[in-house]
């Protein structure tokens, strides 16, 4: 799996806000890791996200698990 590169295009496309699972605060999760703050996963929205695709992505809940490339998901 492809890592999504820290950049501010690449973060622009960020929809974790927009996310039921989202944690309160952070973003941007495939390309910095998981948040600080404990995820209670309620629906996953990563498959709808610009970067998930240009980066061919697979899974989610990367808020909880980890930035894409870093390992199993």
């Amino acid at each position: 799996m492809a890592k999504v590169p820290d950049t501010p295009e690449n973060a622009t496309n960020c929809i974790c806000g927009e996310c039921p699972s989202f944690p309160g605060e952070g973003g941007f999760f495939c390309a910095k890791g998981k948040g600080a703050k404990d995820v209670r996963r309620r629906g996953c929205i990563c498959t709808d996200c610009k970067n998930f695709r240009e980066f061919d992505l697979a899974d989610g809940y990367y808020c909880a698990d980890g930035a894409a490339g870093d390992g199993p998901q």
